[in-house]
């Protein structure tokens, strides 16, 4: 069975009719990338889900998640800005592009708020040019811009400057993390940074992204609750498709600092990310293909499984409807400061 990226099975459709009486009439989606390919052209690969859109507006969003969100429901986003190795180079004016690009989002679309992205170099001083628009309200940082390749083993502080955390500080913003090293949250030197950064600065927020990057489940039940007095370490839920790091998480930490987010595009890929021995693989269309057979075997959108997944830990926490809304679409406008 070939699945294609990009395109709503029915079997998604029908996770859809579940979801529906699940999610709140609002959702606050707190990790969604919106782009123009023309400043990501390591992410845009042919076949990836980048190259599903060459560009991406609110608009497109809107329509790509409709079939699962569904059309009558009140969305906003916190429009992560895509990352891509290259804006590591001022030169290329690909980081200042994206801002722009961002900008424009927010003042053709209010209501949503963004995070630009930083680099391992900059200075407190440059950050604080790149806050053009007033609902740039964090900063994203990624491994790619890291110096040392690869960069799959970079420590935190490799990739996220110090000066953004200063600037955060001053500010109250956000910064969305994706950790790297295999062992995630449970690496040593990935929860001493993240201590010893929140404790330093208590008014910026660190949202650990994909809820503290347990796409291998046991990563963050061991581990969370290490870190779960630092009120200002939050967490989002994006692209994981396994409810017991989720579970755990608001079962330690408690619901208000927890956030739903798609990922999108990654939402619209097909497959999922999987815990397996001491690490997690990605099943993706190739992997789907191998498993025709004489029944018929069938699979979901990561957005689906991500759903079908924060609402399995909802359901096992017996969460209630003020908490659901509170996941889904409260504590990000309490983050991101939205009346």
């Amino acid at each position: 069975m070939i699945v294609e990226n990009g395109v709503y099975c029915k079997y998604d459709h029908e996770a859809a009719k579940i979801l529906n009486d699940f999610l709140p009439d609002r959702i606050f989606d707190a990790h969604a990338h919106l782009y123009d390919a023309s400043f990501i052209p390591g992410m845009y690969a042919a076949g990836g889900c980048f190259s599903m859109r060459p560009r991406c507006e609110v608009s497109e969003y809107l329509e790509d998640m409709e079939p699962l969100l569904g059309g009558k429901r009140e969305i906003r986003l916190n429009i992560v800005t895509t990352p891509d190795a290259s804006m590591a180079d001022p030169s290329t004016g690909n980081r200042q592009a994206a801002i722009e690009f961002l900008a424009g989002q927010l003042g053709k679309y209010p209501g949503n708020v963004g995070e630009i992205m930083v680099s391992p170099d900059d200075t407190p001083e440059e950050i604080e040019a790149q806050l053009i628009h007033p609902a740039i309200r964090g900063f994203k940082c990624y491994h790619v811009l890291a110096p040392n390749k690869p960069t799959w083993n970079a420590s935190i502080g490799e990739y996220l400057p110090e000066a953004a955390w200063q600037v955060a500080d001053r500010r109250g913003l956000a910064i969305t993390l994706h950790m790297v090293r295999d062992k995630a949250l449970a690496d040593p030197v990935n929860l001493n940074y993240i201590t010893e950064m929140a404790k330093k600065y208590p008014n910026a927020v660190l949202i650990l992204a994909h809820a503290a990057r347990s796409f291998a489940a046991w990563t963050a039940l061991e581990t969370v609750e290490k870190i779960a007095h630092l009120d200002n370490v939050w967490y989002d839920f994006a692209a994981v498709c396994e409810s017991p790091a989720m579970f755990q998480i608001m079962r330690k930490v408690g619901v208000k600092r927890c956030m739903w987010g798609s990922d999108y595009p990654i939402s619209r890929s097909a497959g999922k990310a999987i815990s397996i021995a001491d690490s997690f693989y990605w099943i993706n269309d190739q992997d789907l293909s191998r498993f025709a057979g004489p029944t018929e075997f069938h699979f979901w959108q990561v957005g689906t499984e991500n759903l079908m997944a924060t609402r399995q830990a909802c359901l096992m926490l017996d969460l209630k409807e003020d908490a659901v809304e509170d996941l889904f679409y409260n504590n990000a406008m309490r983050l991101f400061r939205q009346n």
